[in-house]
């Protein structure tokens, strides 16, 4: 056997969300991520986790702090994560009471 097998890794890194749309979001992360890579993320919304699937489009060192603001669309999303996303924005977008 004269070839090495090879592969990659999968994990989790901790990621914050500067900007969240039905389209993509604006992520900050530690390291940065590789433009047209397609990754898949856990969004955390209220107690709920929803899957995405998507593509980076940019990626540029944060202005302050340490770090990488990493701009994604999404490419793959089940259509009951979308709802509960749409569900998600539309309460965060609406007037509070009063």
């Amino acid at each position: 056997m004269s070839e090495r097998a090879r592969g990659t890794a999968r994990g989790e890194i901790p990621v914050r969300f500067l900007d969240l749309s039905l389209g993509g979001a604006l992520l900050v992360l530690a390291a940065p991520l590789e433009v047209g890579a397609i990754h898949d993320f856990a969004l955390d919304l209220d107690g709920g986790r929803i899957w995405v699937q998507a593509e980076v489009r940019h990626v540029f060192p944060a202005q302050r702090g340490v770090g990488f603001h990493v701009g994604v669309e999404f490419v793959g999303v089940d259509p009951q994560d979308e709802k509960l996303l749409r569900e998600y924005l539309s309460a965060r977008s609406s007037p509070g009471p009063g």
